[in-house]
């Protein structure tokens, strides 16, 4: 290649890398805005209920006493139930060194029932965390992390479903809020799950000694 043509081609590869990171800026950009509006609009539903004398983890108990048992699930022991979107959620309390948590479903292409995230609540009705699970503690169907991340962009419970939908609207806007690290935390499963079967030469997903893959704080 003469000189003045390997200038050419690198000047333009060059323009190509430029113009490549720059329009990654502007997603990354982007997705900030869009995390900060949705972190705006759940802070306001936790003054919101405040203001009220309420928060979200007595809403979503539903007037039912607390009970310490995993079999327990608030509002109802069905949870709410979108059978248009095929998503759904229910709370329950079994936990230490939290007051309770949401669990957070979706289907996959093939209807079946995919674990998504686990959102753990303080008792003031503040989230203090999110985290994967073990399939034996939901029973739901095994995905990667890349199929997690198509079902998590899609997460929707109409809030009309629950009588306050302000607590239904919290758990949405938590999968808009806080999508970086949910993705962060589907990559960080899969490579949790990969280091045990490669340490123990079998699956991990009937072992009892581990209930959360992964897990990262949250700080309002």
């Amino acid at each position: 290649m003469k000189r003045r043509e390997f200038i050419r081609t690198s000047s333009l590869f060059a323009f190509l890398l430029l113009q490549s990171k720059v329009k990654a800026a502007k997603i990354i950009a982007d997705v900030n805005v869009t995390a900060n509006k949705f972190l705006k609009q759940i802070t306001e539903i936790i003054l919101s209920l405040r203001r009220e004398g309420l928060n979200i983890v007595k809403k979503i108990m539903n007037g039912r006493k607390y009970k310490f048992d995993p079999y327990t699930h608030y509002p109802t022991d069905e949870g709410i139930r979108d059978n248009t979107t095929g998503c759904q959620l229910f709370f329950h309390i079994h936990r230490p060194n939290e007051y309770g948590h949401f669990h957070t479903f979706s289907l996959d292409n093939d209807g079946e029932l995919v674990h998504l995230i686990l959102i753990s609540m303080n008792k003031d009705g503040e989230p203090i965390g999110l985290a994967t699970v073990n399939r034996w503690v939901t029973g739901d169907k095994y995905v990667k992390s890349d199929k997690l991340k198509e079902l998590a962009q899609t997460f929707y419970v109409n809030p009309n479903l629950f009588t306050d939908k302000r607590i239904v609207e919290f758990v949405n806007y938590i999968f808009k809020a806080y999508q970086n690290e949910i993705f962060d935390l589907f990559d960080e499963r899969d490579e949790w799950i990969k280091n045990y079967v490669n340490k123990n030469f079998r699956e991990p997903f009937e072992d009892r000694d581990y209930e959360i893959l992964s897990f990262k704080k949250v700080i309002m």
